[in-house]
C-alpha cells in the first residue's frame, strides 16, 4: 500500500491512501500462523512482481491480522474470553521477510 500527505487548500495536512488486497476467507480460527501461512502461499507466487511493485512504485506492503475475540459469562457470572494465540515459527518470520512485508494485528474483544 502506498501512502503520502499533501497540504491541502487551508495549509493542514491531507493523508492520502490507497492499496490492493488478497484475503483468505474469514473464519472462527485460533491458529493465526496457518491462516497467514494461507495468504503467504497466495502472494509467493508472485513475489518477483511483488518486490518490483514495491520498488518502481515506492509501495510498501504488509499484511493486518484481525483478530476478534467473543466473551461469555460462566455459570458464577464471571466473564470468559477464549483468546486466540499469536505464535509465528521462524519459517513464517522469515517468508514475511522474505517479502519485505509488515505485519500488524488488531486484536477486538467483543
Amino acid at each position: 500500500m502506498d501512502n503520502d500527505e499533501d497540504q491541502g487548500p487551508t495549509g493542514q495536512r491531507v493523508h492520502r491512501s490507497s492499496g490492493w488486497y488478497v484475503d483468505v476467507p474469514r473464519r472462527d480460527e485460533y491458529d493465526t500462523e496457518l491462516l497467514l501461512g494461507e495468504l503467504l502461499d497466495l502472494i509467493e507466487p508472485h513475489a518477483d512482481g511483488l518486490a518490483r511493485a514495491q520498488q518502481v512504485l515506492e509501495l510498501r506492503a504488509g499484511i493486518n491480522v484481525v483478530i476478534e475475540m467473543h466473551s461469555e459469562r460462566d455459570g458464577a457470572d464471571d466473564i470468559l474470553v477464549t483468546t486466540p494465540a499469536l505464535h509465528l515459527t521462524a519459517d513464517t518470520i522469515r517468508r514475511l521477510a522474505g517479502l519485505h512485508l509488515w505485519l500488524d494485528c488488531d486484536q477486538y474483544i467483543y
